[in-house]
């Protein structure tokens, strides 16, 4: 008799809400302090105990996978609704960013830790649906610019670097003075890539492929360099 290749078991109903409190605590703290929290906290955050953590997710990197996979499914779906449902691609565009501001992870994370953007060109299921975004993303951009709504010496690389700036002030979810400041700051990004009278940008417009080199060549202050595959960096220590 030939054998069967098994399909895993479901999880467990206690097993998957464990799963899915993990995956929010780590979310909400990935934002406030970074990808290298301490794996206790975010235990502690979800309400179980560090074995418990350990046991859905044996290091760091399956945990920032996890997480970036959730975010990205949940702004792909989006991203496909927006564009279908949405006639206006500027108001489209505008619905896309902000959602991904208020997740939080998934793009701007890839571009501001060094970490999280080695897990995710790791997991071939994560950059399918980042790149599903992306391309989402330079569709809206590119017809809002046809309609004349959106600044023409731009591209989609551009707006997610403006995107990845303003997410690094992202307040606490609580601070609500911190949350009207960071808000205003969106509004104002938005308007800059608006049609309107203003300085011509030096250079040429940036796509997302010059995001990628500036992150493996370290050329932006403060979002670090992609370490090589080899480096300790990685370790989770």
């Amino acid at each position: 008799m030939h054998g069967t290749q098994k399909t895993p078991a479901p999880l467990r109903a206690d097993a998957r809400r464990n799963r899915e409190q993990i995956i929010e605590a780590a979310r909400r703290l990935f934002v406030r302090i970074g990808a290298d929290v301490p794996m206790e906290d975010i235990a502690r955050a979800a309400g179980v105990g560090i074995g418990t953590l350990y046991r859905r997710f044996p290091d760091r990197d399956e945990l920032i996978k996890a997480v970036s996979l959730d975010n990205f499914t949940r702004l792909a779906e989006l991203a496909h609704r927006v564009e279908r449902e949405e006639p206006d691609p500027a108001v489209a565009l505008t619905t896309l960013l902000h959602s991904a501001l208020d997740l939080r992870l998934g793009i701007t994370m890839t571009a501001v830790s060094a970490r999280a953007y080695r897990a995710i060109q790791d997991s071939p299921s994560i950059a399918e649906h980042r790149d599903e975004v992306i391309a989402v993303g330079r569709r809206l951009l590119h017809r809002a610019q046809e309609r004349g709504a959106i600044r023409s010496d731009i591209d989609i690389g551009d707006t997610v670097l403006a995107l990845a700036v303003v997410s690094r002030l992202a307040p606490l979810a609580d601070d609500d003075l911190g949350e009207m400041v960071f808000r205003r700051l969106f509004a104002l990004m938005m308007d800059g890539l608006r049609t309107v009278p203003g300085s011509p940008l030096p250079g040429r417009s940036i796509d997302y492929q010059d995001v990628d080199e500036l992150r493996r060549r370290g050329g932006f202050a403060g979002f670090g360099k992609l370490d090589p595959p080899d480096s300790p960096g990685f370790d989770d220590s």
